[in-house]
């Protein structure tokens, strides 16, 4: 399913979290450290719904990619 807002947002909230990471692992006496595993699964899990909700390879309905069913320099049935 291609929901492209919803994987721009995700892929965003992902990137944020991870950077996250990054700066509690950098200061390990940080308040935080204890939510790493959180953070982690957190950033891990909106990557997942990023790349749930964008076009995968061999998805495109479209006959231009060359991945649909018509052939677009040979166009069939009054394409």
């Amino acid at each position: 399913m291609s929901a492209p807002a919803l994987a721009i947002t995700e892929e965003h909230r992902a990137e944020g979290l991870a950077s996250r990471v990054v700066e509690i692992l950098a200061e390990p006496a940080c308040q935080s450290y204890r939510s790493l595993p959180a953070y982690q699964l957190s950033a891990r899990l909106a990557f997942e719904a990023a790349a749930a909700s964008t076009s995968q390879p061999g998805e495109c309905p479209c006959d231009w990619c060359g991945q649909g069913d018509s052939d677009p320099i040979d166009p069939q049935g009054g394409e």
